[in-house]
């Protein structure tokens, strides 16, 4: 059993119906990308396999049961997609820690919102949230319902989103889609005595603003000459900027920073924010 994939796009399957949504977006980007598309059904057996009632038999038959699911979610990829190089494992190990070995050397790894495990209410479940926050390929966070967007959007702060950008760029050209790339921002406010800074003032901030956002992304536009490109800032709250913007997306695309100390999840604020509440799915892309 061979838990590492091939160079190409990795996906988390179980039987959900997040998961296939997400194994079928999958199959459409390594369709896309002409390179392979593995699978990863992850059962963790460690719970059985210690307790003293049981022996190698029910792991032997939980382990059966997986494989099923395995070839269930491969036979349904194979019937819509028959040309795709496709792969698939079963890994008796946590889901998480799973796909990311799988997707060690991937150019991308697809996760559903959530699986069957975990409480139906949440947005987001863990295992998506840890494989975004830890992945070292673009991770995409597929939502369980259809989305049909008409353009891949990118969230950019600074010249450190140049390989979010690109990434943008490049799926963009993938599917003859337009890319819009967005730039939050708030005004600084120098005297928490003064209610807000004055019109001038506003407007020279967003000139600067405009300038940081054209020289990011200026010099990545250059590489992808044929992809339709839009760039604008905006003033406000990223998190809320973003999500309201997302509703007319194909794909948010946001970048994953290195976080503060004292958080356990290399994810920021904005970005936890788009993974539970976006209405297309999401890509997030780490930053070396």
């Amino acid at each position: 059993m061979n838990s590492r994939s091939p160079a190409g796009v990795v996906v988390g399957v179980d039987g959900s119906a997040h998961a296939a949504a997400a194994a079928d977006w999958a199959a459409r980007e390594a369709a896309r990308r002409d390179c392979p598309l593995h699978l990863v059904h992850a059962v963790n057996t460690g719970t059985v396999t210690l307790s003293p009632r049981t022996g190698p038999a029910v792991t032997d038959l939980i382990l059966h049961d997986a494989e099923a699911v395995l070839e269930e979610a491969l036979g349904k990829v194979r019937a819509s997609h028959p040309a795709l190089r496709l792969t698939g494992d079963v890994v008796p190990r946590d889901a998480a820690e799973a796909v990311l070995t799988a997707a060690e050397h991937a150019e991308l790894a697809v996760v559903g919102t959530r699986g069957h495990g975990g409480f139906a209410s949440l947005l987001l479940g863990s295992v998506s949230l840890r494989v975004a926050a830890h992945s070292a390929c673009p991770v995409v966070v597929v939502r369980g319902t259809e989305h049909v967007g008409n353009h891949v959007l990118v969230a950019v702060r600074d010249e450190r989103d140049a390989p979010a950008l690109r990434f943008a760029l490049r799926t963009a050209e993938l599917t003859g889609l337009p890319v819009r790339a967005l730039h939050t921002w708030s005004p600084v406010v120098a005297d928490v005595g003064h209610m807000a800074p004055m019109v001038d003032e506003l407007g020279e901030e967003a000139r600067l603003h405009q300038q940081l956002l054209l020289r990011t992304c200026d010099p990545v536009r250059e590489d992808f000459p044929d992809v339709a490109f839009e760039a604008r800032q905006v003033g406000g709250g990223a998190a809320g900027t973003l999500v309201d913007a997302s509703r007319q997306a194909a794909l948010l695309v946001v970048s994953r920073r290195q976080p503060a100390a004292h958080f356990g999840l290399r994810l920021g604020g904005a970005v936890h924010a788009v993974l539970h509440h976006a209405y297309c799915p999401v890509a997030v892309v780490p930053l070396r």
